[in-house]
């Protein structure tokens, strides 16, 4: 059993370190070389930020829909409606 228990314990204590560490930090380091710093590209209309790569509704039937947006599409706060696939007012917006 130790032939085996050891080696595991190695590769998860790697695994969490270059995965929660070493790997985050070079995404980073990555991103600041964009523009923007790797913050996305802002957009200023109206008094208003909005961000570009974000899902957006559509009202005409020639575009693809996205999913349902409990946050009405806004990058700057993140949410969820929590609603599931029984729930009649989920049903009625899907």
């Amino acid at each position: 059993m130790k032939t085996n228990i050891f080696p595991v314990i190695k590769l998860t204590l790697v695994t969490l370190v270059f995965f929660t560490g070493i790997y985050p930090a070079v995404i980073w380091a990555i991103a600041q070389l964009a523009p923007n710093n790797g913050k996305g590209e802002v957009i200023v209309a109206d008094g208003k930020k909005y961000y570009s790569n974000v899902g957006q509704t559509f009202t005409e039937d020639k575009y693809f829909n996205s999913r349902p947006s409990a946050v009405d599409y806004n990058a700057a706060g993140s949410g969820a409606s929590n609603k599931g696939a029984s729930n009649e007012e989920y049903l009625q917006t899907v």
